[in-house]
Order: C-alpha cells, then structure tokens, then sequence
C-alpha cells in the first residue's frame, strides 16, 4: 500500500519549535507570549488577562477550546481568569507550553477551531 503525505488544511500556523524560551512559528522565533490560531499569530503581551485572550474570543467561530501552555511547569493561571474565560464560553485546558505546542498543531492539521 503506497504512502501519502498528507499536510493538513492550508493557511495553518504550525508551532515548528520551542528553543531557548523562544516559539519558533515558519521559522520565525517569537520570545515571549504568543497568541496562536491557525489563521494567525501576534503577541500576547507579559500578564494573563482576559484582555489578552481578546483576540481569539472575538473570532468567528468561536474557538472549540483555548490552550494555555505555562512555560517549562505547569503552572494554574488565576482562577478568576479561568472563570471570566469560561463565562465567555471558552473550554480553557492548562499545559506546559511543549505539551501545549503539539497539542495545537495536532488539533490545529485537523481542522480543528483552537
């Protein structure tokens, strides 16, 4: 039985590699936090606030869940994020950032909204 490459929909940013602290997002190294859809990708600035998940709350369709990578550790964003996320309607789930790096581009080549 022959082999297909299959390459997932277009347009979909792909998380290549984190190295160094650095998102490395078609070959560019992004520091910091990154807000990432498969449609686009911007900064997210230092703090977690519902202000900066703005951008993927107001996309339509809405996202079928957020996923919130924390660096090297696991680390709970404040639970009064978690509930003003979830009031938005938003499934929110808690990784490292590695973890949450091949979570995305799994469900992000699926077609998935996240």
């Amino acid at each position: 039985m022959p082999l297909e490459l299959q390459t997932g929909p277009r347009g979909v940013h792909r998380i290549d590699a984190i190295r160094g602290g650095k998102f490395v997002v078609a070959g560019e190294a992004r520091a910091g936090s990154i807000l990432i859809w498969p449609g686009g990708i911007q900064d997210a600035g230092d703090t977690l606030t519902v202000d900066a998940f703005a951008p993927l709350l107001a996309l339509d369709p809405p996202r079928e869940v957020l996923l919130v990578g924390t660096g090297a550790a696991l680390r709970w964003p404040d639970q009064a994020l978690l509930d003003a996320l979830a009031a938005r309607g938003a499934g929110v789930d808690v990784m490292t950032s590695q973890l949450a790096a091949r979570t995305y581009n799994v469900l992000a080549g699926e077609g998935r909204l996240v």
